[in-house]
């Protein structure tokens, strides 16, 4: 499966959750990979279903898609804060986790979409793919994600 994938590192400070998609959200939107109802759609499914998880290293990560009729390239948009972004909880939403990292995920089909998604959480396992993605320039971390997303094929 082919996919783009966009890095963009945020400096200074995100607010919230909400500006954190809205940010990831353009700069998909910029590229022409989605339509612009998939940012809002991003933000809606978030207050129902939030997508923080909190990995056994203490870590957190953000992982906000929509619905994939509003996708036109395969593509994820990487994320990486300076201050952390506070989510609400994966697997309960009453419960909020800080986030340094979001994988923001946009596929055209929801077979390609659950099948990132699987592989994504298994190299979220390991705690230094993590530490890779938060280290490495801009530019090699888009090679070393897509690289590691194949090999787990």
């Amino acid at each position: 499966m082919k996919f783009k994938i966009l890095v963009n590192d945020v400096d200074g400070k995100i607010e919230n959750w909400q500006s954190a998609i809205e940010f990831s959200g353009q700069k998909l939107l910029e590229q022409g990979y989605i339509t612009p109802e998939y940012i809002s759609a991003c933000l809606e499914r978030e207050k129902t279903y939030p997508t923080g998880l909190l990995m056994g290293n203490g870590q957190g990560i953000a992982i906000p898609h929509a619905d994939y009729t509003l996708v036109k390239t395969n593509s994820i948009c990487i994320v990486r804060f300076k201050d952390a972004v506070t989510f609400g909880q994966m697997e309960d939403s009453d419960l909020v986790v800080d986030c340094h990292i979001m994988f923001n995920l946009a596929f055209a089909t929801s077979d390609q979409h659950l099948s990132i998604l699987r592989r994504l959480f298994t190299l979220f396992q390991d705690i230094e793919f993590i530490e890779s993605c938060r280290q490495l320039s801009t530019d090699e971390v888009g090679k070393y994600v897509l690289e590691n997303l194949s090999i787990s094929e």
